[in-house]
């Protein structure tokens, strides 16, 4: 979706980067469980800034994602599940030349702790025309260089495990040996026992104060976390931290585009 797709005429400020231009809607076959209090559980609103994520968390064995309280990190999750288990999206949607993953990690250089997309994004306004960007339009994507989209191509698993605090688990078989999920409960010490280096563990930390539980785990771990750092204070000695930057004023107009469809919806079949 794009500006044109909006329903009303209100003006849109310009944005500062192409990729802040467009939405992916992708409407599921059916709710997704775990999260029928939202107006559209059945939709997944995809930026270019999550494709950029996927890739920046797939290339890295253990990495934090952290962000602004309520900006869809957890949904960063759902996402990712549907990209490993639907590979073809990737090819059909993913706007990347190459990867530069640094623009995405928070880190503390000159003293700035936190350093978000927004401040790259102005950097970049003022460098030349001639510097590669991490995302442009599918189109001009066509004629990127395919060994280079070869090479960046993340890790995608054979078993993701998404789970809330590591006691409650729901278990997505992306190579068989079945399509169902599996739910089970746990402990944190149990994860080892059912995960291996080809697996992936999708951490939630939910509305409990446990930390990121690492020891002893061979999968690849992404966890989704508050800003608050005494959550994974241990963990973010051994991961990378990757900052998930605000939608455009024009995405979040899109999406409650969608959700006021779907409200209305609801309204006249109830």
């Amino acid at each position: 979706m794009k500006e044109e797709h909006l329903q009303h005429e209100v003006p849109v400020p310009e944005s500062e980067h192409p990729y802040d231009d467009y939405l992916d809607v992708i409407k599921l076959p059916m709710e997704i469980p775990m999260e029928k209090r939202i107006p559209a559980p059945q939709f997944l609103f995809i930026r270019p800034d999550d494709y950029a994520l996927f890739y920046c968390c797939g290339k890295k064995d253990w990495c934090i994602l952290t962000g602004n309280p309520g900006i869809s990190k957890s949904w960063f999750q759902w996402k990712f599940i549907l990209l490993c288990c639907r590979q073809e999206l990737l090819d059909r949607f993913v706007p990347f030349m190459e990867e530069e993953d640094d623009d995405y990690k928070e880190g503390e250089e000159d003293g700035k702790e936190g350093k978000g997309t927004e401040q790259v994004l102005k950097k970049r306004k003022m460098e030349s025309d001639a510097k590669k960007v991490l995302v442009v339009p599918y189109q001009r994507r066509q004629k990127a260089d395919q060994n280079l989209l070869q090479q960046s191509k993340p890790f995608l698993p054979n078993l993701i495990v998404r789970t809330i605090s590591g006691t409650k688990s729901y278990l997505f078989f992306v190579k068989g040996p079945t399509n169902d999920v599996l739910y089970v409960k746990h402990s944190p010490e149990d994860l080892m026992e059912f995960t291996d280096a080809e697996s992936t563990i999708l951490w939630e930390p939910g509305s409990g104060t446990a930390e990121v539980c690492y020891e002893d785990i061979d999968a690849h771990i992404i966890a989704t976390v508050s800003p608050n750092k005494e959550r994974f204070h241990e963990f973010l000695k051994r991961a990378k931290m990757f900052y998930m930057p605000c939608p455009s004023e024009l995405q979040l107009r899109l999406m409650g585009q969608i959700y006021r469809s779907a409200g209305e919806e609801q309204y006249h079949h109830s």
